[in-house]
């Protein structure tokens, strides 16, 4: 009867075992949801992409699209808290091919970038994250003097 009542509790409680190992595995780095907004001259950035690269030992790289002036990082792909240095590039789509182009034909030019390269390439805009929030960062790129 003890080895049935043993056998017994042991398949009762495995289950609980499993769940209980699968709680917490999708954040083991305390990763932090992170959002904002991205304008450019007070306009938001219709499209672009957002990148956080740590500034410290053990950090992790993130980043994410921008779409109508916002960004939004989910917790499991965000960022630890620690200093990031911030890269910003807009979309800037490919023209098309003109009707009739043969090869060594001149391309139209392609439309220049919204952003400047001390917001992408050359950036060394950065932001603290916390280990408390807010973990909202906005960011307002100025073009025009």
């Amino acid at each position: 009867m003890r080895r049935s009542q043993s056998c017994l509790l042991l398949l009762c409680g495995l289950p609980m075992i499993v769940v209980g190992m699968g709680c917490g595995g999708d954040n083991p780095r305390g990763r932090k949801a992170i959002s904002g907004r991205v304008t450019v001259d007070s306009s938001p950035l219709e499209q672009g992409n957002i990148e956080f690269h740590p500034l410290f030992e053990g950090g992790l790289q993130s980043g994410g699209r921008i779409v109508g002036g916002k960004y939004s990082i989910p917790a499991p792909e965000g960022v630890v808290p620690g200093e990031y240095r911030v890269a910003i590039e807009d979309f800037v789509p490919t023209p098309p091919t003109p009707a009739g182009y043969m090869p060594g034909d001149p391309l139209p030019p392609s439309p220049k970038s919204k952003i400047p390269a001390q917001w992408n390439s050359k950036s060394q805009h950065k932001i603290e994250v916390k280990k408390e929030g807010p973990f909202k960062f906005d960011f307002d790129i100025v073009t025009k003097k």
